[in-house]
């Protein structure tokens, strides 16, 4: 597999990344609390980014990205464990390994618990599931463990559990105590049979068997981290840069994907070296590259507008907007700064600009913007505007956002998130803000100082390209 393709997630003979050395490479911590407690609880929850690739020291000063399931069967067979099987709803049972092993035409560990397997796999289902779990947690002899994927599927509602669903993780609930540790292996350290579930959401599976669990950890996992991303980055722009790419050259560029890549997975770090390989960009371009990535756009508008007119703005501002001299003169500044990048803080997914107009009705706030609209796209009507006098309820942020999910209007999204997605170079206009609920102030911070808003539905929208601009009839008062 070439370098930047992307690993399936569920993998267990994950093609690896190469890496340069480095000096120091410290596991994730949620792979660290794991190890941590593997003699103290028999059973774990994972939740969180388990879809992702993670990055892992394979040997010293060698990092690859491999997917969630392999990094967990290295840890646990590291860790002293002498077999990791998994389990999900599509494959059934199936013996997990280390990257390159064969497994055995009949692996022996799942005759011994009971389960035929065809083609190196044993079949699915919730009721063999359970009973394969009182077996194995309860099996002697040297410790084995069980990775049980999408384990989110297993109930159709936890408020209202089939009776097989109610069985299953009432059997995990039973055995989670009824677990035994044993010694084992050279330095006989304390094993559990240990079960490991992997879910979305801690919220997947019943509370009645996580809460008050003494026997039950749960470990979140986070998205990569910059000391991650740092890691793999080299290796995955290498290949954009040729055979006799300077070592300066490439660290300078890495530092500036690892820059513009905050909040994105090892997946999509993957993806925009592809994306970057496909259109042609070169290694320098990367941040062009991610761009494109988040805003799905190829053409960038902003690059695209007549300078000649930007340096008549003055002239055509003035001309639709009476007075307001000092007002113009900061917002044309803002603007010239917003195309350049000159002067402007363009780390992560800020946006190109921020303005706050603030005055009695009728003194030109509203013109301005629309006069900057046209200015910039040749269309006034190009910008979208959010009457905040319509967002006073409490629960109004919703409408910018979406509801969340059980919620009426979940499937449509938000205004705002809807609006960004669909035109993500535009001003955005927020008049007369102070008549908006103050809940909705803290989704302006986030997107002022992060410059992205999730969805209700979980969708990530950038800010980035966005001019966004403030109003308010509070510049009255003294």
């Amino acid at each position: 597999m070439a370098l930047g393709a992307i690993c399936c997630g569920h993998d267990t003979r994950c093609e690896r990344l190469p890496m340069p050395g480095t000096a120091l490479f410290e596991k994730p911590r949620w792979l660290r609390d794991l190890l941590r407690f593997l003699p103290l609880k028999s059973q774990f929850v994972l939740s969180g980014n388990i879809r992702d690739l993670q990055a892992c020291e394979v040997v010293p000063g060698t990092v690859t990205a491999q997917s969630f399931n392999q990094t967990l069967c290295d840890a646990l067979l590291d860790a002293g464990y002498t077999q990791v099987l998994a389990w999900d709803p599509l494959a059934g049972f199936r013996v997990l390994g280390r990257p390159g092993s064969e497994a055995g035409a009949t692996p022996q560990v799942l005759l011994d618990l009971g389960l035929p397997p065809v083609d190196g796999a044993a079949p699915a289902g919730i009721d063999l599931l359970g009973a394969t779990l009182q077996r194995l947690v309860n099996r002697s002899g040297e410790p084995i463990a069980l990775i049980v994927d999408f384990a989110s599927r297993l109930a159709v509602r936890n408020d209202a559990l089939s009776a097989a669903e109610h069985q299953l993780f009432t059997q995990a609930l039973v055995l989670s105590h009824q677990a035994r540790s044993r010694p084992a292996g050279e330095q006989r350290k304390p094993f559990f049979n240990s079960v490991l579930w992997v879910v979305e959401k801690e919220g997947d599976l019943p509370d009645w068997l996580l809460v008050d669990n003494p026997r039950l950890r749960h470990i979140p996992v986070s998205k990569p981290d910059q000391p991650a991303r740092r890691a793999l980055a080299p290796a995955l722009l290498r290949g954009l840069g040729g055979a006799g790419v300077a070592e300066e050259a490439l660290q300078q560029a890495a530092a500036t994907f690892v820059e513009n890549t905050e909040g994105l997975l090892l997946l999509d770090l993957n993806a925009i070296v592809q994306l970057a390989r496909v259109e042609g960009l070169a290694m320098e371009r990367i941040a062009d590259a991610v761009r494109r990535y988040k805003v799905g756009v190829t053409e960038d508008p902003w690059l695209k507008i007549d300078r000649q007119r930007i340096r008549q703005a003055d002239e055509i501002v003035r001309r639709r907007v009476k007075g307001q001299q000092h007002a113009v003169t900061h917002m044309l500044d803002i603007v010239k700064r917003a195309m350049t990048g000159v002067g402007a803080s363009r780390k992560g997914n800020r946006p190109r600009g921020v303005a706050f107009l603030a005055g009695p009705t009728g003194v030109g706030k509203t013109e301005l913007a629309k006069t900057v609209t046209s200015l910039l796209f040749g269309d006034e009507s190009a910008y979208i505007r959010f009457d905040m006098s319509e967002f006073s309820a409490e629960h109004a942020d919703q409408r910018l956002s979406g509801a969340p999910p059980g919620y009426v209007g979940y499937d449509v999204g938000g205004e705002l998130t809807n609006a960004i997605r669909e035109k993500p170079f535009s001003v955005v206009l927020f008049d007369e803000i102070e008549k908006a609920h103050p809940r909705i102030l803290d989704k302006f911070l986030q997107i002022l100082d992060d410059g992205v808003l999730t969805s209700g539905r979980g969708d990530r929208v950038y800010f980035s390209e966005a001019l966004i601009v403030f109003t308010s009839n509070l510049g009255i008062y003294r």
